[in-house]
């Protein structure tokens, strides 16, 4: 007969841990048998190695080829996207430049209009000179800005050179003394180049600056 106390466990207790270990030994046991069961089982767990061997190495080749094929997909989305944005870019700056062409005609005539008044100090200059400037500085925001001219080295990619004219000042030999009409550059951009005329030494002035040297 079973005793209880406060050192020991209960008998119904006890008997339950027994019996679960008891089952763990006969399932270990079970493993052991089946693992010494002869070179048939053996032979089939090789077997099933192998297959998973297999199985393994498609799946790899498998992963290798989506991986593969995810950069490229990822590769041609990154190209497609950088050439969206550059075609919108080119877009826009196409847009933006015909708009600024049709204005500046309207700018050369504010010019003329002002150059043309000798008085500057009526209401009308005042008014007119305001306006002008207001759309200057709008076209301005766009990063447009005006080509320099007079005094400037004669630069075609800048200037278009519309006559020549001789001079006797050996320091503006080949560069511009007048500009006809302003050019401009949109974004870095020549939209129009600027129309000058290019300053010339006279033959008497070549002929002198040859004998001095």
């Amino acid at each position: 007969m079973c005793r209880e106390n406060s050192k020991t466990k209960p008998c119904e207790e006890v008997s339950q841990e027994e019996l679960c270990c008891k089952d763990q030994h006969d399932e270990i046991e079970d493993i052991i048998d089946m693992a010494y069961e002869g070179d048939y089982n053996a032979e089939e767990l090789m077997k099933e190695k192998a297959a998973l061997e297999g199985e393994l190495a498609d799946l790899k080749r498998q992963y290798e080829a989506l991986y593969s094929e995810a950069a490229r997909i990822k590769a041609d989305f990154y190209n497609y996207k950088r050439r969206t944005e550059s075609n919108v870019e080119r877009l826009r700056n196409s847009a933006l430049t015909e708009i600024i062409l049709e204005l500046l005609p309207v700018v050369d005539n504010f010019e003329r209009a002002l150059n043309s008044e000798e008085d500057k100090d009526t209401p009308l200059y005042k008014g007119v000179s305001l306006i002008y400037r207001q759309l200057l500085s709008v076209i301005e925001k766009f990063d447009m800005a005006p080509i320099k001219s007079i005094g400037e080295a004669f630069d075609p990619s800048l200037h278009e050179a519309v006559a020549v004219e001789e001079i006797s000042d050996t320091e503006l030999d080949g560069k511009i003394v007048k500009e006809i009409q302003r050019g401009y550059v949109l974004k870095g951009e020549v939209i129009r180049p600027a129309k000058v005329i290019v300053g010339k030494l006279t033959d008497e002035t070549e002929e002198e600056v040859g004998k001095d040297e």
